[in-house]
């Protein structure tokens, strides 16, 4: 049972007209991950991360309590989505150790090779039998087992086939080499890293491809009519030059091998040198990320009246910390009247286990409040 029955209303009707783009205020959501779950279901990271049976418990009960107690403009959910939470999948694919912690997120460590082991590493890699041999496989091998037929709350569970994008090209390339290294070679050794990035996005669609065919049974039918989007955090690096120059060809390959649909692109931090280069020589039209650090209306204006931000990303530690005036301020910023476009922004404010619930319920008052849209 939704907890807020008229609510509910309220934001299916609000989701209506943004796919018209007649909204006539921004809509707020939130979100969060097992961090938040954990504290509700009392159980450690290392529990979620290697019991079947705790990681699905820690969902459902984690999501309901989210959706009944975290207010915002979610669509009631017609089922409880299941995930494989378990974030460094890739990087396990790719031949990194995981390092498990008892109270807080999983880690990889990057593999210590010189230059040309590395690629003849990564070269030699056969991507179903990765896939198969991770963490990940067996874990939602179980979760499909524990979920056949289950219902929780009124509602069906469903587990999400994982595997389908990727947290990034030169993202994955930076954690498989290390942060430090792949910064250096940049400068010294130009030519190496875009060896690194051509294996990492080859393997990385094979990759997507072998979760396709262990999930469903056959293969993908080429590139997808729907869109694709991904994430590739650590492009705040670097230049807008140097993206052009070394990772440009590489997410172009990755579009074109997984869809012909709309392109998004999920970024954090300090990238807007990149958001020109994206929408005009790759035609991504959607991204996810920006803060109030980015002139959000003068993209909207500038980049043509088919882009748009599905969520502008208040600061989690002002969401976290913050007093409710500096809340109120943060959201003031990013609601400025240029950037409240129907249908083409949101805002979205991501939840931490140290965030307190007023501080989130300030942040949707303030939504409200400066997120009502003039009429042209």
């Amino acid at each position: 049972m939704d907890a807020n029955p008229q609510h509910a209303q309220e934001a299916m009707e609000l989701w209506g007209a943004y796919a018209r783009e007649e909204n006539a205020r921004v809509p707020i959501t939130f979100a969060c991950d097992e961090q938040v779950w954990l504290k509700v279901s009392g159980h450690t990271f290392r529990e979620f991360y290697a019991d079947p049976e705790v990681h699905l418990k820690v969902q459902l009960e984690g999501r309901r309590w989210f959706y009944e107690n975290v207010v915002g403009d979610t669509k009631p959910p017609g089922r409880w989505p299941v995930t494989v939470q378990l974030w460094m999948e890739e990087d396990e694919y790719f031949g990194c150790e995981t390092v498990y912690q008892e109270d807080d997120y999983a880690w990889s460590r990057p593999l210590l090779m010189g230059r040309e082991d590395l690629l003849a590493h990564l070269a030699d890699l056969d991507p179903e039998a990765q896939v198969r041999k991770g963490r990940a496989f067996w874990m939602y091998e179980a979760l499909k087992g524990l979920t056949e037929g289950l219902t929780f709350g009124g509602r069906p569970v469903e587990v999400v086939r994982p595997g389908g994008s990727t947290h990034g090209i030169f993202t994955k390339a930076a954690e498989i080499r290390g942060i430090d290294r792949i910064c250096v070679d940049l400068y010294d050794d130009p030519d190496f890293v875009e060896r690194l990035l051509q294996v990492v996005t080859e393997k990385t669609i094979g990759r997507i491809r072998a979760w396709h065919r262990l999930a469903t049974g056959r293969e993908a039918e080429g590139p997808s009519e729907g869109g694709f989007g991904f994430c590739d955090d650590s492009l705040q690096l670097i230049s807008s030059a140097m993206y052009e120059r070394m990772v440009l060809p590489w997410h172009e390959r990755l579009y074109t091998a997984v869809t012909r649909g709309r392109r998004s692109l999920h970024l954090c931090g300090l990238s807007s040198q990149h958001y020109r280069t994206l929408r005009e020589r790759l035609n991504v039209t959607s991204l996810d990320g920006p803060g109030i650090f980015a002139d959000l209306g003068h993209y909207l204006k500038t980049l043509g009246p088919d882009f748009s931000f599905a969520s502008a990303r208040i600061d989690s530690s002002t969401l976290a910390q913050g007093t409710p005036a500096e809340i109120e301020g943060a959201m003031r910023k990013l609601l400025s009247p240029e950037a409240k476009i129907p249908g083409r922004f949101q805002v979205l404010g991501y939840v931490t286990r140290e965030t307190p619930p007023e501080n989130v319920r300030a942040c949707y008052g303030a939504g409200r409040k400066w997120g009502a849209i003039e009429k042209g």
